[in-house]
């Protein structure tokens, strides 16, 4: 799938009147590049002696930071293909069906998972903010534009599919899932600049 082409054969079929990919696997990439940049910090502060106080602490990093990114690499294309069962779903069975409701529900996994991992990196951005390589603070800051982007643009996708879930319950535990990340995360983000402006004034 996507992930092992060419970044312009994804760029020129995301912009060609095509279903697949579309918001919710941009959204995958957009995070996933993001997680990239935590781990090029943290392999930047690796052994670098001014940050020998900080090691562990970085090795942590970077390992969270490189099984994020490979979830979200996994989801540029799971996003495509959940979508793409959708489509095809609905064009043979009833609307009103169970199975047109579990093709919902799949459908709005992949940008759900990705809610959950980018509220997961922007932690770690503000962890490496206090402690990683200051050469690369502003790295720091454009992976938490990029993952908080990428929370809020998937959510988006989520909310969409969900709208045609009648499982009330269901309903209930993806909203209050992420209804508390939407207040947090774009605190978190100008918290974690706050932090990546203080080192290069």
């Amino acid at each position: 799938m996507y992930i092992n082409k060419a970044i312009k054969v994804y760029l020129d079929d995301l912009a060609a009147k095509k279903p697949t990919p579309g918001g919710g696997s941009a959204a995958a990439l957009s995070a996933a590049i993001g997680a990239g940049l935590v781990s090029m910090v943290a392999n930047y502060t690796m052994g670098n002696p001014a940050y020998k106080a900080y090691q562990d602490k970085i090795a942590d990093i970077l390992v969270r930071a490189e099984n994020y990114r490979l979830e979200l690499e996994a989801l540029v294309d799971g996003d495509v293909d959940a979508y793409g069962k959708l489509l095809k779903g609905l064009k043979v069975a009833d609307p009103n069906s169970d199975k047109v409701e579990a093709l919902y529900k799949e459908a709005l996994r992949p940008p759900f998972e990705i809610c959950k991992i980018t509220s997961e990196c922007l932690r770690l951005c503000k962890t490496i903010a206090g402690c990683g390589n200051k050469n690369l603070i502003t790295d720091v800051a454009i992976a938490a534009i990029l993952l908080e982007g990428a929370f809020f643009s998937a959510k988006f996708n989520v909310y969409i599919n969900l709208k045609y879930v009648k499982d009330m319950n269901y309903v209930g535990q993806i909203h209050g899932l992420l209804a508390p990340l939407e207040g947090e995360l774009p605190a978190l983000k100008e918290e974690i600049l706050g932090m990546c402006e203080e080192v290069i004034r």
